[in-house]
Formats: structure tokens, sequence, C-alpha cells
């Protein structure tokens, strides 16, 4: 008897544990991301600098390295997917994307899920 209420007590707090995991999502910067549209991978994070790719709308597997201005990560944790769309909406960031490492604004990319 004490060992199926052990077993029971141990299963009840291994379901509270992926619970409270599953509340939090990862962080920005181990998600993989997909454009929206098509958009160019430009050479500097200035919206004027040279091409370096251009990544046509749908493209994924891109890894996001860094934004400015830096994502808040206890919001974007806590936050639903519209509040993810609504940070990367007001940053440019630093992406890696088939072999190529480069600039887009966050208007471009969305959460690959």
């Amino acid at each position: 008897m004490m060992r199926i209420a052990a077993a029971f007590l141990a299963t009840a707090a291994l379901g509270l544990t992926l619970s409270a995991a599953s509340a939090e999502s990862v962080s920005p910067y181990e998600m993989r991301y997909q454009t929206r549209s098509g958009t160019a991978l430009r050479a500097s994070i200035e919206s004027g600098s040279g091409t370096v790719a251009k990544l046509p709308k749908g493209a994924d597997g891109i890894v996001l390295r860094w934004c400015r201005p830096e994502i808040p990560f206890s919001t974007w944790q806590f936050g639903s997917p519209a509040t993810w769309r609504t940070l990367l909406d007001e940053r440019a960031c630093e992406i890696g994307w088939n072999g190529r490492v480069g600039y887009v604004d966050g208007t471009t990319l969305t959460p690959d899920r």
C-alpha cells in the first residue's frame, strides 16, 4: 500500500512539474522561424544596406541570433503568439539561414511551430 501511495505521489509531482514547464515557452533564441513574406537578408542592420541573399516567403529553419532592441525574455516566455508578433514587429534582428548570416526586420519573421 505504501509503494502504491509513493508511486501515486511521484506521478502527481511529475504531472505538476510538466504542467508548470509547459506554461512557459522557450526563449526567442531557442526557436526556429520562417518568413511571413519575401525579404532581403541585409549585410547590416540599417534598412538601406546591401543584400546578402533573398529569402522567399515561407523560408524556414531561420535561427534568431539577436535583435535590437533586445527581446525581454519574461515577456516572451509568458506571452502569447500575439505578444511574440508584437515584440518581433518592433525589432531588427540578425538571423542565420541556409549557411548565411544577415539582418531582417522582425516584421518579416514568425515562429515556426
